[in-house]
């Protein structure tokens, strides 16, 4: 059985409670549960909502316009099959970004060296 473990359990000891709940309120802000986008994908893939939830606006738009010819509708139902790990890659790429975010808000702040 496989074991769920949050980002937050992730990112080690080598970061301070400050960092660490900077990284679990921006995460829980951005990131997108595959459950949602599963049941977007099922029951508005034709319009492109689910490419709209993982914020794939090209994408999205590119549903809209060609709504009318049922190409999404058919296309979304086969995304059905890989909306999960779409998700999850959105996610890693949040949290990459969240983490490069924490370590320069949290850095120490470096005294200024004069040159002559």
């Amino acid at each position: 059985m496989a074991t769920l473990t949050t980002p937050l359990a992730q990112l080690g000891t080598n970061f301070t409670p400050q960092q660490k709940l900077f990284f679990q309120q921006e995460y829980d802000k951005v990131s997108r549960n595959p459950s949602t986008a599963l049941v977007l994908a099922l029951l508005l893939g034709g319009v492109g909502a689910h490419r709209f939830y993982l914020r794939q606006l090209g994408w999205g738009i590119a549903y809209i316009v060609f709504s009318w010819t049922f190409i999404p509708v058919i296309v979304a139902l086969g995304e059905c099959f890989v909306i999960k790990k779409r998700t999850e890659r959105y996610n890693e790429d949040l949290k990459a970004i969240i983490l490069q975010k924490a370590v320069v808000i949290f850095s120490e702040p470096k005294a200024a060296v004069a040159t002559s």
